[in-house]
C-alpha cells in the first residue's frame, strides 16, 4: 500500500473519531433546571417576622439611647454657655475697673494741659506786649529825670535806643515762644487722640441748659442776655467714657425763672425749677461735703 492511501485512511480516521465524539456529546441529557424554591408555609413566615421584630427592637433602643446621650451633651454644652455669658459681664466690669485710674490720669492729664495752654498763651501776650511797652515807661521815667538841655540832646538817642530794644525783644522773644506754643500744641494734638482711642470726651456745657445727670451748678447768677437754668460759664470740665459721665462738670448757670403767684395761690415754692441750697447768709452755695464719683467738691 502506498504513503498516499495510508494518509487518506489516516484523515478518514480521525474524521470518524470527531464525528462519534459530537454525537456523544450531543445524546447528554440538557443539565437539570434550577431546583424549585421550597413552598412558604406559616411557620418560616412567623420566625421571618420574629427576626425582624428583634431588629427592630434592637435598633429602637440603640436610637433611644443614643437620643439620650444627645440631650446630655446638648445639656453640657447649654450650661457651658450660661457660665461664658455669666463670665462675660464679671470680665468687662474687671476690665472697666482696672482701666478707670488711666481713664481718671487722662482726663486729668488733659485739664492740666489745657490750664496749661492757657498760661502759656497769657505769657506769651505779656511777653509780646507788656515788656515793651514796661520797657518804654521805664526810659521814658529815667528820661524825665534828666535835665531839660540833657533831654534835648539825648532824645535821638532815646528814639533809637527804644527801638532798637523793641526790636531785639521781638526777634528774641517770638521765635522761642513760637516754638513752645508749636511744642505744646503737638502735646495736645497726642493727648487728644488719646482720649479718641479711649472713648473720652469732654463735655460741651456752655451756653447750654442745665444737665443735672451732667452737671453741677456751683453757683447761680442773674444774666439778663441768657435764658433761665442756662450755663453761663463753666468752672471745671466734665468727662464722659464710653458714653457714661465720670467727673460731673462744675459750671456757673443762670437762676430758674419763679413764676409769679396768682389767684391760683401758687408761690415762689410751687417753683419746679431747681435751685441751690440757701447758706449762713442767704446766698446760694453748694453744701459743705458733696462728693461725686469719689471727688471732695468744695465751693
Amino acid at each position: 500500500m502506498s504513503l498516499e492511501t495510508e494518509d487518506i485512511l489516516h484523515r478518514f480516521q480521525q474524521w470518524l473519531t470527531q464525528t462519534n465524539q459530537e454525537l456523544e456529546r450531543l445524546a447528554e441529557p440538557p443539565p437539570a433546571a434550577d431546583a424549585p424554591s421550597p413552598p412558604v408555609g406559616l411557620l418560616p413566615l412567623i420566625e421571618a417576622f420574629t427576626a425582624l421584630r428583634h431588629e427592630l427592637k434592637l435598633q429602637t433602643k440603640s436610637a433611644r439611647g443614643l437620643e439620650e446621650l444627645l440631650q446630655t451633651a446638648l445639656g453640657g454644652l447649654e450650661r457651658a454657655i450660661d457660665q461664658l455669658r455669666s463670665v462675660q459681664p464679671q470680665e468687662s466690669a474687671a476690665a472697666e475697673q482696672a482701666a478707670r485710674p488711666l481713664v481718671e490720669s487722662l482726663i486729668e492729664l488733659d485739664e492740666a494741659l489745657r490750664r496749661g495752654e492757657t498760661a502759656v498763651a497769657a505769657t506769651r501776650r505779656r511777653l509780646l506786649e507788656e515788656t515793651p511797652r514796661r520797657l518804654a515807661e521805664s526810659l521814658q521815667q529815667r528820661f524825665k529825670q534828666l535835665s531839660a538841655w540833657q533831654r534835648w540832646r539825648s532824645r535821638p538817642w532815646q528814639t533809637e535806643v527804644l527801638q532798637f530794644c523793641r526790636r531785639q525783644l521781638a526777634e528774641t522773644q517770638t521765635p522761642a515762644l513760637s516754638s513752645l506754643g508749636e511744642g505744646y500744641q503737638l502735646i495736645c494734638a497726642r493727648l487728644q487722640r488719646m482720649l479718641r482711642e479711649h472713648r473720652i470726651e469732654r463735655l460741651a456745657c456752655v451756653g447750654r441748659r442745665v444737665d443735672p445727670t451732667r452737671m453741677k451748678v456751683i453757683e447761680l447768677v442773674d444774666a439778663p442776655g441768657a435764658s433761665p437754668e442756662t450755663v453761663v460759664d463753666e468752672l471745671r470740665p466734665g468727662y464722659e467714657w464710653r458714653g457714661q459721665v465720670v467727673r460731673y462738670a462744675e459750671v456757673r448757670a443762670t437762676r430758674a425763672a419763679v413764676p409769679v403767684s396768682g389767684d391760683s395761690g401758687a408761690g415762689p415754692d410751687a417753683d419746679a425749677g431747681w435751685r441751690l441750697p440757701a447758706g449762713e447768709n442767704g446766698t446760694n452755695a453748694v453744701s459743705e461735703k458733696e462728693t461725686c464719683d469719689g471727688y471732695d467738691y468744695r465751693d
